[in-house]
């Protein structure tokens, strides 16, 4: 069995015992160069069976379907994310080719940056840094978060984590979620969750049943004092919530972003850097589960199937 490894991050990724560990599996392609797939002769050459796993940062996001279709005797794909729209799983299914995700590895970190956008946003830090770091007592009149509503919009893994940090924070947490119920918040409907919170955070997977999930009428809803915090993107229209923003029609709005354009938005707005997954811990379990997604489907063994 062949194992690619497609990854501009591999070294940062895989421990010299976790690489140790691949090579008992089978033979490992390792391919870290950033180049179009076409280039990646080695991956299209051979009679032997093979295991893709990709990095996302190798391809930009996108896995195109004559790509899969090229790949002889592939036997499945493992993904280094959990997010999984990179890749059309449906066209992998109809070819017969399991493909796996990772799952719970930025649980703790993605939720802790949640958490800090909104504690930043409730302080007005965006406006403080845009204003040179002033102490304005005024303009810089920033909230309190205890015994306030937290609305989280779907309570997975991460969801969960999120609220459990919202609570620790004092304040009262309700949900909406599709499947998932927790009987220490309280679970309401999604326009009820837009109507009536303080803070609200979408914690969906991003997917074709997810885009648009969050309406622009239940945006136009929100509470002038809501505070609207995005760790996935799709689910909700962003150019109406920084409009509304920029009037102070709500009281904020954080999001991530990779073009780093941070001061070019007016309001309270926290446009931070695309690192909420990215901290030690999350890196040492990427890697760890990731190894072990690969040897699985070595094995025939396909735990986090996502296309069944």
């Amino acid at each position: 069995m062949k194992i690619f490894i497609v990854s501009p991050n591999a070294n940062a990724l895989f421990t010299p015992n976790l690489q140790k560990k691949l090579e008992t599996a089978g033979e490992v392609i390792l391919i870290e160069e950033i180049k179009p797939f076409k280039d990646v002769q080695e991956l299209f050459l051979g009679t032997e069976d093979r295991i893709l796993a990709i990095d996302p940062d190798f391809c930009d996001w996108k896995i195109p379907n004559e790509i899969i279709d090229m790949i002889p005797h592939l036997k499945g794909v493992c993904l280094q994310t959990t997010s999984f729209s990179w890749i059309d799983i449906d066209h992998a299914k109809q070819k017969g080719i399991p493909v796996m995700n990772l799952r719970g590895f930025s649980t703790i970190a993605v939720s802790e940056w949640a958490t800090m956008m909104v504690l930043l946003l409730a302080r007005k830090m965006p406006l403080v840094i845009k204003d040179g770091w002033k102490q304005d007592y005024t303009k810089h009149k920033g909230i309190e978060l205890g015994g306030k509503i937290a609305g989280i919009v779907g309570l997975g893994r991460i969801g969960t984590a999120i609220a459990h940090n919202m609570h620790g924070l004092g304040m009262n947490v309700q949900y909406w979620s599709k499947q998932s119920t927790n009987n220490n918040y309280e679970k309401v409907s999604l326009e009820d969750v837009m109507n009536t919170s303080d803070v609200i955070i979408p914690a969906v997977a991003r997917n074709t049943d997810t885009k648009g999930l969050i309406t622009d009428a239940m945006i136009e809803s929100m509470r002038k004092t809501a505070i609207f915090i995005s760790i996935v993107h799709e689910v909700y229209n962003h150019e109406l919530l920084l409009k509304k923003a920029s009037a102070g029609e709500i009281f904020g709005y954080g999001f991530e972003e990779s073009k780093g354009e941070f001061m070019k938005y007016s309001g309270n707005v926290w446009a931070g850097p695309e690192l909420g997954w990215c901290t030690q811990d999350s890196f040492r379990k990427n890697g760890e589960l990731w190894t072990e997604s690969i040897i699985q489907a070595v094995q025939g063994n396909y735990q986090t199937r996502i296309n069944q």
